[in-house]
């Protein structure tokens, strides 16, 4: 790879970092007493090259445990932006809000931190995210939508984002995928990065998630 090529791609990375991407919505938080294993690959739409227009491979993995009915506690790494130098860790929570039967009012808070690996310089930010969905086949297929803001310790406004995808629930598995209109309200016609955006403002993108629930002592097969 040339030194030009890292530099653009440590330039994503942070890019990426602050539009706050890299997570599938968490429609439930993990049951009580359940690890949930955790992966998502996608993010923000880019313009390579003239011929080349694709979403973004960036990826997590990490997991969830269900402290309660209510509430989880999770940690993910960011594994695309180490391998281009920049360390990437997340700790946070999902807790059901609202309902918890055919349909759910989720909410989720994460803090994240980023250093480049060779000069430091540790950036943190703070994200909050409600996500409503509706079970539309029981057990099998979920429908939902997310609002996201990332606030920047380092200054400046709140970066949105909106969101909308189906899961489905394979057993212990669950499959799934999301449109992500990332930092609607932030120009980004002129970054170094050729987002594929809406009249100048922020990125459209994808992301596609999985998981797998490993049950504690007692709970569901």
């Amino acid at each position: 790879m040339t030194t030009r090529g890292g530099q653009w791609l440590v330039a994503v990375a942070w890019a990426l970092a602050a539009l706050g991407c890299g997570h599938g919505t968490a429609l439930r938080p993990a049951p009580k007493g359940a690890v949930r294993a955790e992966m998502a690959l996608g993010g923000p739409i880019a313009h390579v090259n003239s011929a080349i227009t694709t979403p973004l491979p960036l990826s997590t993995a990490g997991a969830s445990y269900g402290v309660s009915d209510r509430f989880d506690v999770s940690a993910h790494a960011h594994l695309t932006a180490l391998m281009f130098g920049v360390a990437g860790l997340d700790v946070g929570s999902t807790a059901l809000l609202l309902g918890g039967g055919r349909w759910a009012l989720a909410g989720t808070g994460r803090l994240y931190g980023f250093a480049e690996l060779q000069r430091g310089q540790p950036r943190l930010y703070l994200e909050a995210q409600l996500a409503p969905s509706v079970q539309v086949v029981p057990g099998w297929l979920s429908a939902f939508a997310s609002a996201t803001a990332l606030v920047q310790f380092a200054g400046g406004p709140p970066i949105p984002a909106l969101g909308a995808g189906a899961q489905v629930q394979l057993g212990a598995a669950a499959l799934q995928g999301e449109w992500r209109w990332y930092g609607m309200a932030t120009p980004t016609q002129f970054v170094v990065v050729d987002w594929w955006r809406v009249g100048g403002q922020g990125a459209w993108g994808v992301l596609f998630s999985a998981s797998y629930r490993f049950e504690g002592p007692g709970g569901a097969p």
